[in-house]
């Protein structure tokens, strides 16, 4: 059975591209993706994913955005049922790592790729409305963390070392997936709680 077949019978054309243009950049990286390969890929022609998306900057943001709204969602629910922030806080960082783990190559393409659209100041993450009110929801946990009386760049800084903290976890799982990196719940924990915990405690 050939790929249009498989498209046809199983799911839409559109979703077929994405899955396969997520699997490309994930793999090669956003420059060495072009829209011929793509469509040789899945056995269509370049025109036919031109009638889904106009070039290669509208398929990318769109994959990143899809990434974006499915982890805004689980911050959201975990918020809403979580009355402390710090609890609250840790649990969206555990999450993050556990749905990076579980969707590896939506990990890569949303928060681990270089693209030529940092060089035009379109930043894919602090541009995109979606990244933008995820990163917004983490900074309010922070903030609600630290003392009345923090200054905003003690927050900013404190916001950035749980991200670092989360984010370099989970690309060093991701990248070397078969190191003996001990069990990963104890491991996240460590992580994780340690600089959750150190919010608000350490002289900024």
């Amino acid at each position: 059975m050939n790929t249009k077949t498989i498209a046809t019978q199983q799911q839409p054309l559109r979703m077929l591209i994405l899955d396969a243009a997520r699997k490309l950049f994930a793999e090669h990286g956003y420059a060495q993706v072009s829209m011929r390969k793509l469509a040789t890929t899945i056995g269509y022609s370049p025109t036919t994913i031109y009638h889904h998306f106009k070039d290669k900057k509208e398929l990318f943001l769109c994959l990143t955005e899809e990434t974006y709204r499915d982890f805004l969602q689980h911050i959201n629910k975990i918020i809403s049922l979580t009355t402390s922030p710090r609890d609250a806080l840790k649990q969206i960082l555990h999450t993050l790592v556990d749905m990076g783990l579980q969707n590896p190559n939506a990990y890569r393409v949303g928060f681990m790729m270089e693209s030529d659209l940092w060089k035009d100041q379109n930043d894919h993450f602090q541009h995109n409305p979606l990244g933008r009110t995820m990163y917004d929801r983490i900074s309010t946990c922070v903030r609600k963390c630290m003392p009345d009386n923090a200054r905003e760049e003690d927050i900013i800084v404190a916001t950035h070392s749980v991200l670092a903290a989360t984010h370099g976890l989970t690309s060093l799982l991701i990248t070397y997936p078969s190191f003996e990196w001990g069990p990963q719940d104890k491991l996240k924990k460590q992580v994780i709680d340690s600089a959750v915990d150190a919010i608000g405690r350490l002289p900024y």
